[in-house]
């Protein structure tokens, strides 16, 4: 685990980095599949390397810890059923005590991604402003938004999975010889669910509030 934190800790440092080019590679095929909402969610996101990068962080932090420990977990426990030789792994002290502390970093991780999204959402009204002068319409914007959630689910989750790749593929070549774990699908199922489940909504809720009044006002006049 402390392996993972420092994984989470050079992401941080390197997420602008990091994020530009997963986006890159993500938003390819959204530029052709959706020529107008996903071109420009794509340039956004892009454009704004430092803004994506603290979005994705905490949901990459969530599907980090969370996939390591389910994954580290997985693998203990085919251990035990294929060989017989216990490891503290799969105590049951242990393990309660590991449910708790992941317990207490979702928690963490689901309030900060929430407060992130929010807070980076909401921070841009006036660019919804001046794309609805320059001719945008809610609807267009809305679209923009949905393509930008997808993007930066997508791109968290995958940046939290190279890190529980990473650790729990150290862990596995410890305990089996082998740097392949065991990856339960279904945790790792609902880890991903709950990640686009913080980011989608909070973004798209966010963003609905954003663009409400007229944009003249809200270019011109102070936030309200």
């Amino acid at each position: 685990m402390l392996g993972s934190l420092v994984l989470l800790v050079a992401l941080a440092l390197l997420g602008p980095l990091a994020a530009r080019a997963v986006a890159a590679v993500l938003g390819a095929p959204l530029r052709v599949l959706a020529p107008g909402a996903g071109w420009l969610a794509d340039a956004n996101l892009r454009g704004y390397a430092a803004r994506l990068s603290s979005a994705v962080v905490p949901v990459a932090l969530l599907v980090g810890l969370s996939g390591t420990m389910s994954i580290m977990t997985s693998t203990a426990e085919h251990v035990v059923r294929t060989t017989g030789a216990a490891t503290s792994v799969t105590k049951a002290t242990d393990v309660w005590l590991r449910e708790a502390e992941l317990g207490m970093l979702v928690c963490f991780a689901a309030v900060s991604t929430v407060n992130t999204l929010v807070a980076l959402t909401a921070d841009r009204w006036r660019e919804f402003a001046l794309l609805r002068l320059v001719g945008a319409t809610r609807r267009q914007l809305l679209r923009m938004l949905s393509v930008e959630a997808a993007l930066t689910t997508a791109v968290g989750v995958l940046l939290g999975a190279a890190v529980a790749a990473v650790a729990s593929g150290a862990f596995a070549r410890a305990v089996t010889g082998s740097v392949l774990p065991v990856v339960p699908g279904a945790a790792c199922g609902w880890v991903v669910a709950g990640a686009a489940v913080l980011t989608v909504p909070g973004i798209l809720g966010t963003g609905l509030r954003a663009i409400r009044g007229r944009a003249v006002e809200a270019v011109g006049g102070e936030r309200g």
